[in-house]
């Protein structure tokens, strides 16, 4: 019987020391499903209410919801420090420091996904800033007009992936005539041949508008984009002999493709206004390069 007592006893004593030593090279780990990871010792755990405190090598205490986790488990514990291949050190002990300037990539090692950043949320730009040519034509019902070219500048607001508000400025000069929808360049015989709007479209014209939308898009982001949008402009006519304003609703439909940075836009869009004159419509078109940030 002492025999046995002392196998027993023997079983006991290396059965706590295994369990000491087990102690000794794990560690507990929490995986939160916002990515985040924590490794330590667990202090408390509240099953009834859900609640976690681990305490980290470094001392400090964390509280964790049971709604935040995606896993608890026991892990032998890592080095004192990681050492990512972007840059990034993080020192295992709750003292996180960059010793180099992360960079904005999805690649080698994903550096941004590290701090939390989900990849769509490295994607999305939301302003963007945009300059391009655009051109206007200004006609009656027998496509007789004229037809103004310059500049565009514009700026677009991405709310989320699908809704964007938009704002943009056109300043142009007569560019040619249009006659039975055809256009010609200006020239001294054929300028006072037709005058659309009130008949007074005679020598030099020039324009500038302002416009402002609110945008449907299939995508706001990286990639191909279709849209469309309905908003107001207003607008000035300059000629040798008067200044005449517009105002009135303005619809645009567009396209585009966009990278991380840049993009490319064309967009069409027809003005409608009861400061026109009978019959008399006008459309711009705009090619506009994107900067995003």
């Amino acid at each position: 019987m002492s025999k046995l007592w002392s196998v027993a006893a023997l079983l006991a004593s290396q059965l706590a020391f295994t369990q000491q030593a087990l102690a000794q090279t794990h560690q507990d780990v929490i995986y939160k499903k916002d990515g985040s990871v924590l490794r330590g010792t667990l202090v408390e755990q509240d099953f009834d209410n859900g609640n976690y405190k681990i305490q980290l090598d470094g001392g400090s205490i964390f509280a964790v919801s049971k709604d935040e986790i995606a896993k608890i488990s026991k892990e032998t514990p890592l080095s004192s420090t990681a050492s990512a291949n972007n840059g990034v050190h993080i020192n295992i002990e709750n003292n996180p420091t960059i010793t180099q300037s992360p960079t904005h990539t999805l690649q080698q090692g994903s550096t941004l996904q590290a701090y939390g950043y989900t990849e769509k949320q490295i994607k999305e730009k939301h302003h963007s800033v945009r300059i391009g040519r655009m051109s206007k034509d200004i006609t009656d019902s027998d496509d007789n007009g004229v037809s103004l070219g310059g500049i565009n500048i514009a700026y677009q607001y991405n709310v989320d992936e699908h809704v964007a508000l938009y704002a943009e400025y056109n300043k142009a000069d007569i560019d040619s005539l249009i006659f039975d929808g055809d256009h010609y360049e200006k020239t001294a015989d054929n300028y006072d041949r037709y005058d659309p709007h009130r008949n007074a479209y005679r020598g030099d014209l020039s324009y500038y508008g302002y416009e402002a939308s609110a945008m449907l898009s299939t995508n706001n982001y990286q990639g191909w984009q279709f849209y469309a949008g309905l908003g107001l402009f207003k607008e000035t006519f300059n000629g040798n002999d008067f200044i005449e304003n517009a105002s009135g609703a303005v619809a645009t439909i567009g396209m585009g493709y966009s990278w991380q940075t840049v993009q490319l836009q064309l967009r069409v869009s027809g003005h409608a206004s009861d400061d026109y004159g009978d019959n008399v419509s006008s459309s711009n078109t705009a090619l506009q390069l994107a900067f995003n940030y």
